[in-house]
């Protein structure tokens, strides 16, 4: 057997795991809408760390798609000596707008919503577990979401129907992150975070029948673990942007490059 008729498995077998190494298997799941959790919080408010550990008590449920935690960091404590490097002013900005949707103008941290409205009650399991079972709707498998990494895009492929007045939005959202913090209110502790929003994009529109079909290529930042990103489908009020129901898939097969 000659050198030329073998050169070219040889290559291709040298070049195949670098060429696999660039993209991870799409991964799809059928889910039934469930509440959402949204927290508004920051390292750099001393109040904020209890509620941090309750959203991470959250897993088991969240794993069991029983409930969709999300943790929004703010921005507008960044001035006291610690930057929080998952703050956004976008958060901030989407606080301040459920805040006024409410008659409102204050907002704070540590802040929970649960499917849209100030939720108090969270130090108490039972008013917990009491709101989350009045917010659930019945169970059903209406919702299709498909991942699928490619290079540094995620494609996020999300399918199912939207009631009359509600719009949808896309969290990528990002688990067991910890920061040791040396400036602040919380300076010399490390914090442990969970389900910590990296993106939200939307509001996406359904047609006139109430089908939302989306499609989008979803950068991807290199800094993110993709081994513990996760994807949402929020429902929300069309006129405030609150989020009502969620539904979320977890990115499987991940490139071992990027774990």
């Amino acid at each position: 057997m000659s050198l030329r008729s073998v050169l070219p498995g040889l290559l291709a077998a040298a070049f195949a795991p670098v060429v696999l190494a660039q993209s991870a298997p799409a991964c799809q799941a059928s889910r039934s809408w469930v509440p959402v959790v949204e927290l508004y919080t920051s390292q750099g408010c001393s109040s904020c760390p209890p509620a941090d550990d309750w959203l991470r008590s959250l897993k088991q449920a969240a794993d069991a798609q029983q409930v969709v935690p999300l943790a929004f960091h703010v921005d507008y404590w960044d001035y006291l000596g610690w930057r929080d490097p998952y703050s956004s002013g976008a958060h901030s900005a989407r606080q301040r707008r459920l805040a006024r949707a409410e008659g409102g103008s204050v907002v704070y941290t540590p802040q929970v919503r649960l499917s849209g409205e100030d939720f108090r009650g969270w130090r108490s399991a039972d008013a917990v577990r009491t709101t989350l079972a009045r917010k659930a709707p019945p169970p059903a498998a209406d919702v299709m979401l498909s991942l699928d990494v490619r290079g540094n895009l995620l494609k996020v492929d999300a399918r199912t129907t939207l009631p009359g007045g509600t719009v949808g939005y896309v969290a990528v959202y990002e688990r067991m992150l910890g920061s040791k913090i040396s400036g602040g209110e919380n300076a010399g502790r490390t914090l442990q975070h969970d389900f910590v929003v990296r993106t939200l994009i939307g509001p996406f529109t359904p047609d006139a029948q109430g089908q939302f079909n989306l499609v989008r290529d979803i950068a991807l930042d290199p800094a993110w673990k993709r081994a513990d990103l996760g994807v949402a489908l929020l429902q929300a009020d069309a006129d405030s942007g609150a989020a009502l129901l969620g539904a979320s898939l977890a990115l499987c097969g991940a490139p071992a490059s990027a774990r």
